[in-house]
């Protein structure tokens, strides 16, 4: 139960902090009541709906557009250190070699 709290409470804070633009002043308290609300009322119609079945399902189906993301942010790494090694062989300053101090 402690874990379900918590993360439910984190979940709350991270949609409001993208929403407010990052604002957690005083502001910001209503629209944390509106998504913990929002969420809660999500979570109890899924179980009403269709139980743990249906809360599986909903999961799956949300976590799939972030888990194309990642692929893809896969491909533009491997592609990025690619690129990389191919400016280092034709002598091209890196962001390896910006990064390194200067001696």
């Amino acid at each position: 139960m402690t874990y379900l709290v918590t993360t439910a409470d984190s979940a709350v804070l991270i949609v409001n902090t993208i929403n407010a633009a990052g604002d957690e002043g005083p502001k910001a308290r209503p629209h944390i009541y509106f998504w913990g609300i929002a969420l809660g009322a999500v979570v109890a119609a899924l179980l009403i709906a269709g139980g743990h079945k249906a809360i599986t399902t909903a999961m799956v189906i949300g976590a799939f557009p972030f888990s194309v993301v990642m692929v893809l942010q896969c491909f533009a790494l491997i592609k990025a250190i690619w690129n990389d090694g191919k400016r280092e062989e034709a002598g091209v300053a890196t962001t390896a070699d910006a990064a390194a101090p200067a001696e």
